[in-house]
């Protein structure tokens, strides 16, 4: 049989009787078939592969108009697209892929919600008069940002449990804290360069008239810092740091003393009136000073003349934090 010609003004193809079962279109072709039917048990129009009504089908169209594709939808060929348009039940809200842009766009009400991971390899931009990103649904949960980079991650997060904003090291929210800001607005910074240490538990017998101050005893050292046993603070960065001493001293005859903090790159020089035959007095001393990472300052008196005298215990400190 060849070509098959319905004429007429309103020509019709009817195929079946209104009985109980499948009607077919068939394309018997050389390597594949396929076929259009009516999947009569389940009220479904049918596009499929193969001869046999239901075996693979590949669009399925029921009785409410729901539309099944059972492969992959391509819209279009490689550089030539087309406008794809998605409605949503608020009115002017849909979903549509620009093909002239190569944008997908959510416009009117339409938002996207992810429940999974997502992956985004490209810059974002948040626009709008008052944009927002939010993270969290005010769950009791941490929430944060991972910063993943070559050598070092760092994250900045909630710390639900504690109600503070942390920036730290890591990508696990707060293993190593280096700024939290509380609900109060107090922000500290754990690991900052900051230290103060006093002379020990019992009075310093000075037999010099130069000597370098044995502040001995820590009373806290944030960074670790500070070496009790050469009395120096080594500059974990390089910065601007201020760095303050006080001692009480005993029986010292000369009538000024020369106080130092001896920094790497510069010592730091003030006198003192240590108060000719006044059998206790006090020196202290405050400077800003610039030091190099791995550069050291330790505190040096000098009496000049005098070598018998006696630095007070538990009297006094040397302290000092980075500053900028």
């Amino acid at each position: 049989m060849g070509t098959i010609q319905i004429d007429g003004s309103t020509p019709k193809l009817t195929i079946g009787n209104a009985t109980a079962e499948d009607a077919t279109i068939l394309f018997d072709g050389a390597a594949q078939d396929f076929y259009i039917a009516l999947d009569d048990s389940a009220d479904d129009l049918l596009i499929g592969l193969g001869s046999t009504v239901g075996t693979t089908p590949i669009i399925a169209i029921d009785e409410n108009k729901l539309s099944t594709f059972s492969g992959a939808i391509t819209v279009g060929v490689d550089d030539t697209g087309h406008d794809v348009k998605f409605f949503g039940a608020t009115a002017s809200a849909y979903m549509l892929w620009d093909e002239s842009a190569d944008d997908l766009i959510l416009a009117g009400a339409a938002g996207l919600t992810v429940a999974g991971a997502t992956a985004l390899n490209g810059d974002v931009t948040l626009g709008g008069t008052t944009p927002t990103l939010t993270i969290g649904d005010a769950g009791a949960e941490d929430t944060k940002i991972v910063f993943d980079g070559n050598a070092q991650d760092f994250h900045i997060g909630l710390d639900d449990s504690a109600d503070d904003l942390v920036i730290g090291l890591g990508s696990s929210l707060g293993t190593t804290a280096h700024i939290i800001c509380d609900e109060a607005g107090h922000v500290t910074m754990p690991l900052q360069p900051c230290f103060c240490a006093t002379p020990g538990g019992s009075d310093i017998n000075v037999n010099s008239n130069d000597h370098t101050v044995q502040f001995s005893v820590e009373r806290f050292d944030l960074n670790a810092d500070y070496n009790t046993g050469t009395y120096t603070f080594t500059a974990p960065v390089t910065g601007k740091y201020f760095m303050s001493m006080m001692f009480s001293h005993q029986d010292i005859v000369d009538n000024y003393c020369k106080v130092d903090f001896v920094s790497s790159n510069k010592t730091y020089t003030t006198y003192h009136e240590a108060g000719e035959n006044s059998p206790i007095n006090t020196m202290h001393y405050h400077a800003v000073i610039d030091m190099d990472a791995s550069d050291t300052v330790y505190v040096n008196v000098n009496t000049e003349d005098d070598t018998n005298w006696n630095i007070r215990a538990n009297e006094g400190q040397f302290s000092g934090y980075l500053v900028a």
